[in-house]
C-alpha cells in the first residue's frame, strides 16, 4: 500500500515537472527538450505523458479495481514498466515496483473465496 501510494506521488510529481519543463522549452527557454528511457533519449512531451500515464495506473489499479482484480494486475505490470524504464537509476523504484506488483497478486489470491469441502 505505501508502495503504491509512493510511486503515484512520485510519478505525478515527474509528470507535473516534466509539463512545467515541456512548457519551458518550447516557449524558448534553454532545456534540452528530452527525457531517457534507459538512457535513450525520447521528447519531453511523451516522457510526461508516460510518468502520467503510470501515476494514474497505479492509483487506477490500487483503488479502482477491487471487483476486476486481474485488469488491476494487469496495469500494476503496465505501469511497473514504464516505472522502471523511467526511474531504474533511483534504487527504490525498483523495490516498491516488486512490493506493489507482489501486493497486486495477493489481492487476486486473498480476494478469491475459500471453496467449502463437505
Amino acid at each position: 500500500m505505501v508502495s503504491t501510494w509512493t510511486l503515484v506521488g512520485l510519478f505525478s510529481l515527474l509528470a507535473v515537472a516534466h509539463l512545467v519543463l515541456t512548457v519551458l522549452f518550447y516557449l524558448g527557454v534553454h532545456d534540452t527538450g528530452v527525457g531517457f528511457i534507459f538512457d535513450w533519449e525520447w521528447p519531453a512531451w511523451l516522457i510526461t505523458i508516460m510518468d502520467g500515464s503510470a501515476a494514474w495506473m497505479f492509483w487506477y489499479a490500487y483503488r479502482r479495481c477491487e471487483e476486476n482484480r486481474w485488469l488491476g494486475l494487469a496495469m500494476t505490470l503496465v505501469a511497473s514498466t514504464i516505472a522502471v524504464s523511467r526511474a531504474l537509476w533511483m534504487v527504490f523504484v525498483p523495490l516498491m515496483v516488486a512490493v506493489a506488483v507482489v501486493g497486486s497478486v495477493s489481492r487476486i489470491f486473498m480476494g478469491r473465496p475459500h471453496s467449502v469441502r463437505a
